[in-house]
């Protein structure tokens, strides 16, 4: 496995591990002094981590469609 390869494996995983910890609802593992700053870091870390997998998803799709079998 490259290093190019290990490092995108290593981003899907995280990616995959942010998106159902900021959708549960940070506040029951955070505790917040601003009211719905857990609730707006949540959506951001789901919308970031739902856009990288669709877009680095897409980028191999395309990629492999180049390749000549």
């Amino acid at each position: 496995m490259s290093e190019t390869d290990l490092k995108r494996s290593v981003r899907r995983g995280v990616a995959l591990l942010l998106i159902p910890l900021s959708s549960s609802g940070l506040p029951e593992f955070v505790e917040s002094a601003l009211p719905g700053a857990s609730a707006a870091f949540g959506l951001v870390a789901f919308s970031a981590a739902l856009a990288y997998l669709l877009w680095s998803g897409l980028w191999q799709l395309s990629r492999a469609a180049d390749t000549p079998f």
